[in-house]
């Protein structure tokens, strides 16, 4: 199994990420009124691992090592004892409200892909259901008024916000939320056909637009409704189809250049969820070779690096591995 193998050399990394406070980059709004801020006070449980939502999928990532190694004990389980004691330092109730409080009052912070990891975090950490809350009551109203997706490969990413929170809803039991992601989702991308998968990709996405589309298509549609969309969406989609093909990564010291491996991680997820929907071997395999093309990068990486490929590994590792 793949996480077996990937499980143990990632957690000093996602540990290390969870307890590094600096360089941290934060897209703060200051206003005339504003003091300086101290990004590691501002934020109690998420000012870490180099950016608030990178902080947030760490956290997520960590508990699931821990869930992981309660089934697959470690013969020295110090570090994993070390990371457990700060997820449970950092998602306190008391530094959580603070988090919820800065949410609260900068209302477009984050939005949408903190916003998606904070809600999967949600499904795992009951501590932060107030925040989970008010995001789902956010993305209702942010959806309500988008008047069109955003479809390029990186944080602002429509589907691929939505289809972590349709996750998340559906384990939360927010309805209205699920809902409204279910029905935004078929007014944008119902109708879409012929993706042109040789476009991808973009200088630096991390995100496969097309992929993370099918993903969220997946997830609203029935089966049989998902099939035919999908063969309609990309037609003819040969095995050296460039959608599939591992990314040449040329400067893995470039903070955005090397968004490019997480691409590469962040495909072979998608394939493999959309591979089970579609009872698909070949899509599995091609998922298993962009896995294998940067996983080592998010335990021998840059910091730049490291700090978030660890999540998109282990998310791919966890899908390849269920798909069979």
């Amino acid at each position: 199994m793949m996480r077996d193998e990937l499980a143990a050399r990632i957690l000093p990394v996602v540990l290390s990420n969870v307890t590094t406070h600096y360089p941290y980059h934060d897209a703060h709004l200051s206003t005339a009124s504003d003091r300086p801020r101290d990004p590691a006070v501002a934020h109690p449980s998420f000012g870490n691992s180099y950016d608030w939502h990178s902080s947030v999928h760490s956290h997520w990532t960590g508990l699931q090592l821990v869930d992981h190694f309660s089934l697959h004990p470690l013969h020295e389980p110090g570090t994993l004892s070390q990371l457990a004691g700060a997820i449970i330092d950092h998602l306190s109730a008391k530094k959580l409200a603070v988090e919820t409080a800065y949410l609260q009052s900068h209302r477009t912070y984050e939005r949408p892909y903190g916003w998606a990891w904070a809600m999967r975090l949600a499904t795992c950490a009951r501590s932060l259901h107030d925040m989970a809350d008010w995001i789902a009551t956010s993305a209702i109203a942010w959806m309500t008024a988008m008047p069109e997706p955003v479809r390029h490969g990186v944080h602002s990413n429509t589907a691929f916000a939505l289809g972590l929170m349709h996750d998340a809803a559906r384990v939360l039991d927010f309805d209205d939320l699920k809902q409204t992601i279910e029905t935004r989702a078929r007014d944008w991308f119902a109708n879409d056909r012929d993706w042109p998968e040789q476009w991808e990709r973009s200088g630096h996405d991390f995100l496969s637009p097309g992929l993370a589309e099918a993903d969220l298509m997946r997830r609203v549609l029935p089966r049989d409704a998902f099939v035919s969309w999908w063969n309609a969406f990309l037609p003819d989609l040969s095995s050296d189809a460039r959608i599939l093909a591992p990314v040449d990564v040329p400067d893995v010291l470039d903070g955005q250049i090397v968004h490019l491996h997480g691409l590469n991680l962040s495909r072979a997820g998608a394939l493999a969820r959309i591979a089970t929907a579609l009872d698909d071997a070949d899509l599995v395999a091609a998922g298993r070779r962009l896995y294998a093309a940067s996983a080592d990068r998010a335990v021998d990486g840059d910091y730049l690096a490291t700090h978030w490929l660890a999540t998109f590994a282990w998310d791919a590792a966890t899908n390849i591995d269920e798909a069979g």
